[in-house]
């Protein structure tokens, strides 16, 4: 059994975006997701989109890091690729 322990009733893109933000996950996390519920069109080219709040968290805490400027050359990549 699992418990999430940050439960909200938002897009469950929103998650799924998340779920691999700091490691990949396999492929097969995706699938078994897909067979209990589709995922929308375009949830590829939104995927970084909903990320952007956890890219400015990380830049905040540890902008200096080496994953802090990884995060700001992310978060710089998707507004480019937005606007």
């Amino acid at each position: 059994m699992a418990i999430d322990p940050a439960p909200y009733f938002g897009p469950p893109e929103i998650d799924l975006a998340q779920v691999d933000f700091f490691q990949p996950v396999p492929g097969d996390v995706f699938d078994a997701y897909r067979e209990v519920t589709p995922l929308d069109p375009g949830f590829e080219d939104r995927r970084e989109l909903w990320r952007l709040p956890t890219y400015l968290a990380v830049i905040t805490v540890g902008g200096l890091s080496l994953f802090g400027r990884q995060c700001l050359t992310r978060l710089a990549g998707a507004v480019r690729r937005y606007r």
